[in-house]
């Protein structure tokens, strides 16, 4: 194997590795955000736990997809672009990618890179460091935003790997949502139903109110 094919080949393996964690750390927010009023209600008790945990998936989405667009970091999707361009002819292909294709990629990365500065700054100045004057840095970045840089780089990625080894990727990948959230609520609902009735003189439960809530009944 060339040596710019087999250099292509690992950097496309550490590229998908890092793009597979930052899906996964976008579908885990967006378990947390997406509960129901009643779940958040029943697991205030936790909710210092949770905002942290919100808050820490965040920083490392940041920190990971930092690796994918700084100009520095070695598996940036810039550096795999302008990689392809300049070896493009010594690169064994499954199917040739054109020049005009490659340009045509780095223009979207071009255009989502506009985002690239406030991720470098979140990064930089909150995350990785603690700038002593971070809080002049004003970024106005939504999860959303985020959501559609990681789609790019996805896009981008799936474009080249196709090309490459003929293998192409979907990144909206199968998800088993967590039932942490889902689980805690329920217990909270037992435990006042249980404190409620242990306070009677005959205490009694329904088993079937009890097997209700287990069962995912939020009434």
């Amino acid at each position: 194997m060339k040596p710019e094919t087999q250099i292509l080949k690992e950097r496309l393996a550490e590229t998908l590795n890092i793009l597979l964690e930052l899906e996964f750390i976008k579908k885990d927010l967006k378990t947390l955000l997406n509960s129901t009023e009643k779940q958040r209600k029943d697991t205030s008790s936790e909710s210092h736990f949770f905002y942290r945990l919100y808050r820490n998936y965040i920083r490392l989405f940041i920190i990971d997809i930092f690796k994918l667009i700084g100009d520095k970091e070695d598996y940036s999707i810039k550096k795999l672009l302008n990689f392809c361009v300049s070896n493009r002819e010594k690169i064994k292909w499954h199917n040739t990618i054109s020049l005009e294709k490659l340009k045509s990629l780095n223009n979207n990365l071009l255009i989502t890179s506009k985002k690239f500065e406030h991720i470098k700054g979140l990064r930089n100045k909150y995350y990785a460091h603690n700038d002593k004057n971070k809080k002049s840095f004003t970024y106005e970045l939504s999860l959303l935003e985020l959501w559609e840089v990681l789609e790019e780089l996805q896009n981008i990625f799936t474009e080249i790997n196709l090309k490459f080894n003929n293998d192409e990727w979907y990144f909206d990948i199968q998800y088993s949502s967590p039932q942490v959230i889902q689980n805690l609520s329920k217990f909270k609902q037992l435990q006042r139903i249980i404190l409620a009735k242990n306070k009677e003189v005959n205490s009694s439960i329904k088993t079937k109110k009890l097997f209700s809530i287990l069962m995912g009944n939020q009434n």
